[in-house]
Formats: structure tokens, sequence, C-alpha cells
């Protein structure tokens, strides 16, 4: 019985990975430096001088000022594959020793319009790496708001079902009523067709 329940314990976790398609490309362990984002000046210009997709743009994170690149990419080896792609890039980080270039994350189209897979750093060491790539789904609220929602992978098991005569009793695990999507950042470039973000006023 213990080695039963060892194997299906076991199994229910394999679940999620052997079930689940990739929709967004793998980051490294640790973040890599892009060159040519030195310069927020540079990057809007850069961005001005094509046509931008809707998530395309510099984008601010209200809860501690950092600032972000979001444009289409190709990595080596995939042009003409036809698939969208796009990676994060910061500009400016309150943690000075984060430098403009670092590799935030990528972030991939889905069948949902406004709604993109993504993979991003969820951790720093301090200093000028970021690490632990967490999987996310962001969504376009509007023009000006992306909001951001970390997925977790949870497995839960009802051991008192496997008991006999205890099938009558059931135990209930209730999540958090907390938003889960709280977290994002609101765009800074191009200007949202809506307006400022916040009102000036006068």
């Amino acid at each position: 019985m213990r080695n039963f329940l060892l194997f299906l314990l076991l199994w229910l976790c394999c679940i999620p990975q052997m079930s689940a398609k990739r929709l967004v490309d793998n980051l490294p362990m640790r973040s890599t430096v892009i060159s040519g984002y030195d310069n927020p000046d540079t990057v809007r210009a850069a961005m001005k001088r094509r046509p931008l997709h809707r998530v395309e743009g510099i984008w601010a994170f209200p809860s501690d000022g950092a600032s972000v690149a979001i444009e289409r990419y190709s990595p080596p080896g995939t042009i003409g594959d036809e698939a969208v792609r796009y990676r994060m890039v910061i500009l400016r980080s309150p943690c000075r020793s984060l430098r403009p270039g670092t590799l935030m994350g990528y972030l991939s189209a889905t069948s949902k319009p406004g709604v993109y897979a993504a993979e991003i750093y969820t951790s720093g060491n301090g200093g000028a790496t970021l690490s632990k790539p967490k999987s996310f789904t962001l969504t376009l609220i509007d023009d000006a708001h992306l909001s951001f929602r970390q997925h977790s992978r949870k497995v839960r098991v009802n051991l008192w079902r496997l008991i006999p005569y205890m099938s009558r009793i059931n135990l209930r695990i209730s999540d958090s009523d907390a938003p889960s999507d709280l977290d994002g950042c609101t765009r800074v470039f191009p200007r949202p067709l809506s307006g400022p973000v916040e009102p000036i006023y006068l």
C-alpha cells in the first residue's frame, strides 16, 4: 500500500510536466546583458521608426519605478518559423547593480488577443544577475495597462479516498481571495491613446 501511494504521488506530480505545452521560449538559468539599451532615448527613437505590435513599447512598474522595453526579436535559427516572439529588457532599475540591457523575460503571443505567455526572472542575487525564471500570463487590460499573473503548480491528493470506510470524509482547501493580477506595469511609450495613466490636475 505504501509503495502504491508513493507511485501515485510521483505520477500526479509528473502530469503537469507531461501535458504542458511550451508557449514561450525557455530563459537561460541566469540573465544576460544585451547591448543597445543604455540610452532610453535611443530605444524610443528606434521604436518610432517601425510599426509596433500592441504589447511593444516602454513600460514602467508603478511599484518601484523600474522601466523595461518590450520588443519583437528572432533568436538565431528561428527566422522564418513565423512564431511571434518578444523579449523584455531592463532600461532602468531601482537596483543600481542591474545594468540597462539586462534580459528580464520572454513573451509569446497566444490565441487570445492581448494575452501573452511569458517566462520572467523572479529573483536577483543583489548584484548584476537575475535568476529563477517562472511562467506568467501577461494581459493587456487596455492600451495603457499590462497585468502579470504568475502560474503556480499545485498537486492536491485526497488521501482519505484511498482509505476504506473513510470516503465520506472530505477535506477542502480554499485559496486566498486576494486578486492574482495586481502586479504589472503601465505604458510610457508610445503614449496611450486613452491619454496619460494618471490625470494631471492644474
